[in-house]
Formats: structure tokens, C-alpha cells, sequence
């Protein structure tokens, strides 16, 4: 079938017989259920009902229907789905089979429950739409077995304690960063180190459109890196000289003994974030401003960065 298709009729019509029957049994099924604010869509090729977010998915198969609610709510139900075949993120359903309503008609309250209150992201507003990238990550991500853990103010995906991947949109691309990128065969010629200089293994991964974003190609990315790890690819830290304190940080640290005393007492890596914070303004003014929003934090004893870990 192809993938062109925008709207659920033009999906739908892609099949024939009984197919198109059951398919068109589904989505009454779902839309009978959904609050009327419910908006009709295809997203990652398949028939989507969204609400505060994607609430459902479905799609036709060879020999089967595809539901896909989200591994919470397949979880939530085991029970009632054991003579289902199922995976974290996907329910199969024999199209031999009567379509089990009941069942489908509690996972999407389940869902609608579950989303009811959500507020929609608002990170894009400053960083670029990337709603849709966001959300093909995810779907991305339940094929895989890495485990999401929340570091440096965003989620990101190890795999045996090691980071693997993560990703964030900003104004003008979404980006894709590989922890372990510079091992990378990079067979597409995409990779690029944002830091020339700084960043050592990490390599990035920017788009300027979701279209732009092949899954197939994403997945096997994502496993090459899986693969670095297991073949024990890394790069060692190396202990870098201390750098001490100059300009108007220095001038600050003199003319005031109490912060002189708690910048003392950080350790020396949380010493060494704040000059480097200051020392890489270009301008004096961005500077001074980026002194004023430290003091507060160096006073209370806190690392520049001690918020995101």
C-alpha cells in the first residue's frame, strides 16, 4: 500500500472486501468513543485519532489489524488481551476474527482518561513546531529495548548504563544527538560534531523538516551505536588543566569575600563550569549578565548545572 495517503478515507480506500469492512468497523468503533474534540489524521502512515496528543493508531496488515494505544495502556489491559498477541507498543488482531469492541472501547477511555488534562508541549513555541518529530521518535523508541532516563533537562535513551541517544527541537532544525557518534560508520554522510574542538564522540544529526526523517534509516543508526557498546567503543576522559579564575569573575571573586569563600568551596569541576560560562561570552556585557545570574547559585553553594542532573 502506499504511503502518500493524508486522510483516513484515503487510506481506508486503499483496501477491498473485507478489509475495508473491518477497517471502517474500527473507526466508527473508536470515533462512537472519543470526545468531540477528537481530530482525524495519518501519522506514521497509519489512521490516528488524536486528542491532547495521539490517543490511537491502527493499521492493516497481511493477516492482521495493528492497534497501537501506547504501552500503558497494553499493560494496563494484559489481562484482557492474553489470546492477543502483543508488544510494548503494538495489539495484533486476527482479521479471521470478530474485532474485540469491548476491549477497544476501554483501552481508548483508558487513553482519553490518561490525556484528558495533558497540556500540549509548549517547548516548540521557542524551539520550532516539532510536535510530529517528537512523536516519531517515540514510536521509534518502543522497538527498541533502551531504557529512557531524564539527564541534563531531557530524556535520554542507555542502553547498559552507557547514553545511546537523544534528541530536541530548536527554532530552525530538530536534532538527533549519538553519544557514541564519532564511531559510527555514517553510511548517509549526516553526521556533524557541533563543537569542532569540544565534542569528542557525540555527533549530531539535524533535520530541517520531519519529512526529511526516514525511520528505517534512524533505527539503524540507533543500532550501530547499541553495537559500539557492546564492542566496548569509547572515548576515555582525559583530565584537562585546571584553569584558574580571570577578568571580571576574577574582579568579583576579589571584591567579595563570601563569594569569594563558596566559589572556594565548590569542587573544582563546578569551578571550572562557571569560568568557562563566563570566559566564553564574546561581549562584556554578556558578561556581566551571566555573573549576575551565577552569583545567586554559587552563593547557595549549587553547580551551574546541578538542576538538570
Amino acid at each position: 500500500m502506499t504511503s502518500s495517503v493524508s486522510t483516513i478515507d484515503e487510506y481506508i480506500d486503499q483496501f477491498e472486501g473485507d478489509k475495508k469492512t473491518y477497517l471502517n468497523q474500527v473507526r466508527q468503533l473508536i470515533a462512537g468513543v472519543v470526545p468531540a474534540e477528537t481530530t482525524e489524521t495519518i501519522s506514521y502512515q497509519m489512521p490516528t485519532f488524536r486528542y491532547n496528543g495521539n490517543l490511537i493508531h491502527f493499521a492493516m496488515n497481511k493477516q492482521h489489524l495493528g492497534i497501537y494505544p501506547g504501552p500503558d495502556a497494553i499493560e494496563h489491559f494484559a489481562a484482557e488481551l492474553k489470546d492477543f498477541k502483543t508488544s510494548k507498543g503494538a495489539i495484533q488482531i486476527p482479521i479471521d476474527q470478530p474485532l474485540p469492541e469491548k476491549i477497544i472501547r476501554d483501552i481508548v477511555a483508558f487513553n482519553i482518561e490518561k490525556l484528558k488534562d495533558k497540556q500540549g508541549p509548549n517547548w516548540h513555541k521557542s524551539r520550532g513546531n516539532w510536535l510530529e518529530a517528537e512523536e516519531l521518535m517515540q514510536q521509534i523508541m518502543l522497538k527498541t529495548t533502551l531504557k529512557k532516563e531524564f539527564k541534563w533537562g531531557s530524556d535520554i535513551y542507555t542502553y547498559k548504563g552507557k547514553n545511546v541517544i537523544g534528541w530536541g527541537g530548536f527554532k530552525n532544525f530538530f536534532s538527533l544527538w549519538f553519544y557514541n557518534g564519532v564511531f559510527l560508520e555514517d553510511k548517509e554522510n549526516v553526521l556533524i560534531s557541533a563543537s569542532e574542538g569540544k565534542t569528542k564522540a557525540l555527533r549530531q544529526w539535524r533535520f530541517q523538516h520531519v519529512s526529511e526523517m526516514d525511520s528505517t534509516k534512524i533505527e539503524a543508526y540507533i543500532q550501530e551505536s547499541i553495537r559500539t557498546i557492546d564492542e566496548g567503543k569509547e572515548i576515555k576522559p582525559t583530565k584537562s588543566e585546571a584553569v584558574p579564575p580571570s577578568g571580571i569573575l576574577l574582579k568579583a571573586l576579589h571584591s567579595d569575600q563570601g563569594f569569594h569563600d563558596h566559589f572556594k568551596a565548590l569542587t573544582p569541576g563546578k569551578q571550572k563550569e562557571y569560568i568557562q560560562y563566563i570566559d566564553e561570552a564574546k561581549q562584556e556585557k554578556t558578561k556581566l549578565s551571566r555573573l549576575e545570574k551565577i552569583k545567586p547559585l554559587i552563593t547557595a553553594n549549587k553547580g551551574l548545572h546541578d538542576k538538570y542532573k
